[in-house]
């Protein structure tokens, strides 16, 4: 898949570079016959203004370098054609005045074509900005939209999520073995009816406290899980973002995020807490929601708070 990508690139480079080298040949060849034509016409047609079209033609399709060199060829041919032509300059400073006077004038063209390019694209870098904006913002308001509280017959999908981060090495092993899971599903389902479960406190012991579990459902599926806890008894102010699971193909859509960004906003007048590996993706999307470090577990976790 990444050969596949990188062989892509490389011939959409290919190309592109292709395509500015015919068009540069193109423009070159239009130059040259506005030359020779004006040559051919002698003094009666003046075409030298043609020559502005490959100057302003360069500068919109190829960059100010390209500008810049049929800005000089315009110029000499310019000169040359009327020195040839119609009458010969009487001393160097008038041939200078010239070539000077005829670079200004498709200097000028070309300036105004490389701003107008520039304004076009910045014009469609905004669009495009405003697009990948609607585009996340829809997809954000989508997967919110499908975030609601789980109820019991959540939790067969919430064991297969568990079971597929204990396999993947979010959780611990343990989780995969089949007395393991049943015991996971009385107790997940005791707590999402009861909402209170017996947990192991930081400080050492055990106490019961909240318990909420939260799902995001898309296309009828459930698709990832987050266990809040309370910290410390039923009357603590504190909630954990004890464990979330995203199912391997949603994963790199947002679905993480949003569960984050949820757990935040509705718990927003809460301390909040988790306990997250060091390095791992959920330490870098909380440290980016204002989560900071305060304490290390004896089993190697961060543990991270936002007041």
């Amino acid at each position: 898949m990444l050969r596949t990508r990188k062989l892509q690139l490389r011939l959409r480079r290919l190309l592109r570079n292709a395509s500015a080298r015919l068009t540069l040949a193109g423009l070159l060849t239009l130059e040259a016959l506005i030359f020779l034509l004006d040559i051919d016409t002698g003094a009666g047609i003046s075409f030298s203004p043609f020559l502005v079209a490959p100057t302003a033609l360069a500068a919109w399709f190829l960059g100010r370098r390209a500008a810049l060199l049929f800005v000089m060829l315009s110029s000499v041919a310019r000169v040359v054609d009327y020195t040839l032509m119609r009458t010969r300059h009487e001393n160097p400073y008038l041939l200078l005045y010239d070539l000077l006077q005829s670079a200004a004038l498709y200097g000028l063209v070309a300036l105004l074509v490389l701003y107008l390019r520039s304004q076009v694209d910045a014009l469609r870098r905004h669009a495009r900005k405003i697009r990948d904006t609607a585009r996340r913002e829809r997809h954000r308001r989508l997967i919110d939209s499908a975030i609601r509280r789980a109820v019991p017959e959540d939790v067969e999908a919430i064991i297969r999520l568990t079971t597929s981060g204990g396999e993947s090495g979010g959780f611990d092993q343990s989780v995969t073995d089949n007395v393991r899971q049943a015991a996971l599903t009385a107790t997940f389902t005791a707590g999402i009816v009861d909402g209170a479960a017996l947990r192991d406190l930081w400080s050492g012991g055990q106490s019961t406290v909240p318990i909420e579990f939260w799902v995001c459902e898309i296309d009828g599926r459930v698709v990832s899980y987050m266990m809040i806890l309370g910290v410390d008894g039923q009357k603590s102010m504190e909630r954990e973002l004890h464990a979330m699971v995203v199912e391997d193909s949603c994963r790199g859509r947002g679905v993480g995020s949003q569960m984050v960004d949820f757990f935040c906003a509705h718990y927003k007048h809460r301390r909040l807490l988790s306990a997250c590996r060091d390095g791992s993706a959920m330490m870098q999307m909380l440290s980016r929601r204002g989560f900071a470090l305060i304490a290390r577990s004896d089993q190697g976790y961060q543990i991270l708070a936002r007041d």
